[in-house]
């Protein structure tokens, strides 16, 4: 089983290195369009399925503004909580129940956001991602 530390590790990591993907030069050719495992992406809106323990999300975004939608498909309670890489919260949704549903909109500029569950336990479970917005 991966210890917490070496799961921080792992995500500080994936963020140092998204941030050596911002800082390289830009090619010519536009980048795929934002994609994820269970997310559905429509213009500024994305929708999310929270599930034990995990959330899935975009790898990454174009800057903008976003309306998240949160599916709680799980058994247990959970909410989104989106917060820059110093750890300053950009903004929460409500912790929803089993087959509850919240929304939260935010203006993500170019930079890497860690997307989490605050609930007690659930982000050192795994409910813990990154993504970058360029």
């Amino acid at each position: 089983m991966t210890s917490p530390k070496r799961r921080y590790t792992v995500g500080a990591l994936a963020a140092v290195s998204s941030l050596a993907i911002l800082a390289a030069p830009q090619s010519a050719a536009a980048p795929p369009e934002p994609s994820g495992l269970h997310a559905v992406h429509d213009g500024t809106r994305v929708t999310i399925d929270e599930y034990e323990f995990s959330v899935a999300v975009p790898m990454w975004l174009r800057p903008g503004t976003y309306t998240f939608a949160t599916n709680n498909t799980g058994r247990a309670p959970h909410d989104l909580v989106i917060s820059n890489l110093l750890g300053m919260e950009i903004g929460r949704t409500a912790v929803v129940g089993s087959g509850g549903m919240s929304e939260l909109t935010v203006d993500l500029p170019p930079g890497v956001y860690q997307f989490w569950c605050s609930v007690g336990g659930h982000r050192e479970r795994g409910m813990n991602t990154y993504v970058v917005v360029l």
